[in-house]
């Protein structure tokens, strides 16, 4: 287990202990953890677990892209936001002559594309999440 695995689990334990000169440490020992598959000490922080996830999603994709934190209604958004601008920049430009009504449709179309991969981002948090959980229960 590598030490990347192992601050996974220290991130949300109770009995984490933060040092400016050494990073994360074990509350307990005050050294970097060693432990192999599982801590013996191990004791869940799950308002920290939480906030990490809602921190995580939160801070995915463009700062400028959809606010929600639902993966599925990002990608769905962003591909109808995407849909509409492509629809409008078609009928822009078969019926007006006029070139600054374009910037309607792209920015939609920039949107709609932004909010997909924010809602794609979040889906591997997700998952990365799930993944996490699964080997802690493995152990």
């Amino acid at each position: 287990m590598t030490r990347e695995d192992r601050l996974e689990f220290c991130k949300i334990c109770h009995n984490r202990k933060n040092d400016f000169q050494k990073g994360l440490l074990c509350g307990i020992t005050n050294k970097h953890a060693v432990f192999k598959t599982t801590c013996e000490s191990f004791d869940e922080d799950f308002e920290e677990k939480a906030y990490l996830l809602l921190r995580d999603l939160d801070a995915s994709g463009h700062h400028n892209a959809s606010k929600s934190l639902n993966s599925t209604k990002n990608k769905e958004n962003g591909a109808l936001m995407f849909i509409i601008g492509v629809l409008i920049l078609f009928i822009s430009i078969s019926y007006l002559s006029t070139s600054g009504f374009l910037l309607i449709p792209l920015g939609s179309i920039l949107y709609g594309i932004r909010t997909y991969l924010k809602g794609v981002e979040q889906e591997k948090i997700l998952d990365r999440k799930e993944e996490f959980e699964n080997k802690k229960n493995q152990t």
